[in-house]
């Protein structure tokens, strides 16, 4: 079940690729979803899916009303410049108290691409130990999309050097590219002490 009942939008990337995506709702996990605003506005979706938490990573406050949800507001902008690193806890938290007591927590912002998709892959560096690169290439899988602007790229690799004591992938290669092909973002290993 990766992409749920969507919208479907034309996508342009880089003004050379385009695709056709669907911007809703995404199963991440088991009890974690991503998706784009126009995700919460459909309680039925939610309700299927037993969705009863919403993070809202958009600066917009959230227009449906439905107490049967629990909403964490992280009003933020998707610039690089953005201290998103300051709410990983917060969220992590958020994301981990709703699938721990059976429940499924739904983190969004405009499109699902940046602002929640940062939040989501922040989640699986720091509460499933895997790197930035896996856990980029395992959502991309899900929700190709899924590409956090330059700055926030660079708070994920700050995470994972924190949690990993290393970096998985090349943030100068993803610069050059946000949407390039996985195995073209990994680290150089560079030269071995064998080689020296």
């Amino acid at each position: 079940m990766a992409l749920e009942k969507m919208s479907h939008k034309k996508l342009r990337l880089d003004g050379v690729r385009s695709f056709s995506v669907q911007f809703n709702v995404t199963k991440i996990l088991d009890g974690l979803y991503v998706g784009g605003r126009d995700s919460v506005d459909d309680s039925a979706t939610l309700k299927s899916l037993g969705i009863t938490h919403v993070v809202n990573c958009t600066e917009d406050k959230p227009t449906t009303v439905d107490g049967s949800i629990h909403y964490l507001h992280v009003p933020i902008a998707d610039d690089p410049d953005v201290a998103i690193e300051r709410h990983f806890d917060a969220v992590f938290g958020f994301i981990q108290s709703a699938r721990e007591n059976g429940k499924a927590c739904l983190v969004h912002c405009s499109q699902g691409m940046s602002r929640s998709a940062t939040f989501v892959l922040g989640y699986l560096v720091a509460r499933h130990n895997m790197s930035v690169l896996d856990a980029l290439q395992y959502t991309r899988t899900l929700r190709p999309v899924i590409s956090p602007n330059v700055g926030f790229m660079q708070k994920l690799l700050d995470l994972e050097w924190h949690t990993r004591h290393r970096a998985s992938l090349d943030l100068n290669k993803y610069r050059k590219d946000r949407f390039a092909a996985i195995e073209e973002l990994v680290v150089d290993a560079g030269p071995s002490p064998a080689d020296g």
